[in-house]
This record gives C-alpha cells, structure tokens and sequence, in this order.
C-alpha cells in the first residue's frame, strides 16, 4: 500500500514540533489517540463493555501483533531477513519513512480505517524507538 497522501506535511510537523524526542511511552500515549480519533472519524461504534480505554488498547494491541506477524521470525525471535534493512535505517525521515511503508501495509490489512497519517507515523517511530529486532524478541 502507498503511503497516504498527507504522509510527508505530518512527518515534516512531527519533527518540526519536536516529537521525534519523545520517549516510546509518550509516543505510544499519542498513537492511543490518533487511533481513538481515528475511531471517532471511522465510525466505530463498538467500544465493548469496558469503554473506549479498552477498545484503543486492543486497537493496537491488534495492531502490535499483525506487526509482530509480518516482520518477526518467530522461531528466531528476531527480525526477519527481509526487514533487516529498517534497522540500519534508524530515526530519520528516511527510516520513519521506510517502516511506515511496512506498517501502512499491515495496518489497511488490520483496520483501513486507522490506515491514516499520524497513526502508521506513530507505530513507525514507536517500532524505531523501542528497536525492531526488540520488538521481535517479545511476544504480543
């Protein structure tokens, strides 16, 4: 899947704003509600009996785990050969740029709904933040 159309105007105001200095905790706190908002705009109505805390966190606990599913090895808990190369990309444009491509792919598979902007940015910088192959060595 291509990139969204906006995807370069919100990656250049993330790092204009100072984002990509946030810690992985902050950046998660931002991608939960990017996807509540997205929800909102999205039409999902059906947030469980525990409200839309518990709908944004299986949201992208969906999300984690199709990430996991696509990029990880498994058996290896590592990376898989495909995706080595994100990791010498690291938190530039050009590697924020590169993860997305993989995550917008997996997220329109997931939710097209949450195959917006802001959403594959945050998971791309989060993926990048925490380190792809640690990503791959816990499970979702």
């Amino acid at each position: 899947m291509a990139l969204p159309d906006d995807f370069a105007s919100v990656l250049a105001k993330v790092e204009e704003r100072g984002i990509l200095n946030e810690d992985p905790q902050t950046i998660e706190n931002r991608l939960a509600l990017s996807v509540q908002t997205a929800g909102l705009r999205g039409g999902q109505r059906d947030l469980g009996d525990l409200g839309v805390g518990d709908w944004t966190l299986g949201v992208i606990s969906r999300l984690k785990k199709a990430l996991s599913s696509e990029m990880c090895d498994a058996e290896k808990k590592s990376l898989k050969d495909d995706y080595k190369i994100l990791l010498n990309k690291g938190l530039t444009p050009e590697g924020i740029t590169a993860v997305a491509a993989v995550v917008a792919a997996v997220v329109s598979v997931v939710n097209p709904a949450f195959a917006v902007s802001n959403i594959i940015i945050f998971l791309a910088i989060w993926l990048l933040k925490r380190g792809l192959d640690r990503f791959c060595s816990v499970p979702f």
